[in-house]
């Protein structure tokens, strides 16, 4: 289990990670593209097409519950949003 300063390392640098309730992986689209995906729980929260460098990065705007609200920071920091 990575810790949250663990997760902010592991997102900015695009490698997987899984936490107690936060995780990301890479995994193929069904488009058959690259994607890097950050769930909170099982809610998809946040995900990047392609490359480490591709600028193509969403993250939900949705309000969630304060937990998943702090994931979302915590991607926010890590890619600069």
């Amino acid at each position: 289990m990575d810790n949250y300063k663990q997760v902010l390392e592991k997102l900015e640098n695009m490698t997987p990670f899984s936490g107690n309730t936060m995780r990301g992986y890479w995994h193929e689209s069904l488009e058959g593209r690259q994607c890097y995906y950050v769930y909170s729980y099982t809610t998809l929260i946040a995900e990047q097409e392609g490359d480490y460098d591709s600028q193509h990065r969403w993250i939900s705007p949705e309000k969630y519950s304060v937990t998943t609200s702090r994931h979302q920071n915590i991607v926010r920091k890590a890619w600069g949003f």
